[in-house]
């Protein structure tokens, strides 16, 4: 549950994030889904950029500028301080006309290392996140570096919560604030809504297949 509570999510009193809190924020968009696969594939899912072509239509193209200076750092996958670019596709008419945004990875938190990011009092009383870091993997980007990002503050969660060994749930939510967001909001409000949810219905339909593919190759090879 967020915060430890009954809750519904999202909740009632807004989303918030470490980089732009709720009443920063100007504009909020929010999805959620449930995928038939464990949480800990779709967290590999997310966190590995140089795969998203195979499933993400919003987003099917990420380049990484940089990679973050821990020895055990993978290319093409997100670390803390991983510097990075989205080619999103804002009008699926036009999938060839793609918006370049640079991003930093902010958080990494899994249940066998939960990061300190969010700070423990937040996790408490802020029904946005999910308390208990022995059942979620979290990851979190914020707008870094160019132009936009000097009147645009953004920043980014996924969490995957387990429910079962073959089930979680996931929330993605990001904040916008600054003076460039009220621009943002709105031109593509609606936008975002509907690609949001795009996003977690080709996350499921995409894990919901490699899990099925690793359970048949489990009961091929026993």
């Amino acid at each position: 549950m967020a915060g430890g509570h009954s809750s519904p999510w999202p909740p009632a009193a807004g989303l918030t994030t470490q980089n732009v809190k709720s009443a920063e924020a100007i504009l909020t968009t929010s999805a959620w889904t449930r995928i038939a696969a464990p949480a800990s594939l779709v967290f590999d899912v997310v966190l590995d950029v140089a795969s998203y072509g195979k499933w993400n239509n919003f987003c099917p193209r990420v380049t990484v500028q940089s990679q973050s200076s821990d020895a055990g750092a993978e290319e093409g996958k997100l670390h803390i301080g991983t510097v990075f670019t989205f080619q999103v596709v804002m009008d699926e008419k036009k999938p060839n006309s793609e918006t370049p945004t640079q991003l930093l990875c902010t958080d990494i938190s899994t249940p066998a290392a939960p990061s300190s990011y969010i700070p423990s009092d937040v996790l408490k009383n802020e029904d946005s996140y999910t308390e208990d870091v022995s059942k979620v993997y979290r990851v979190g980007w914020r707008c870094e570096g160019g132009f936009v990002s000097r009147g645009l503050k953004t920043e980014r969660f996924h969490e995957i919560i387990v429910l079962g060994e073959n089930e979680c749930e996931v929330r993605t939510w990001e904040n916008q604030g600054g003076i460039l967001a009220h621009t943002v909001k709105w031109l593509y409000r609606k936008t975002l809504d509907a690609k949001f949810k795009l996003w977690c219905a080709d996350l499921k339909k995409y894990c919901e297949g490699q899990a099925k593919a690793q359970q048949t190759d489990v009961g091929d090879n026993p």
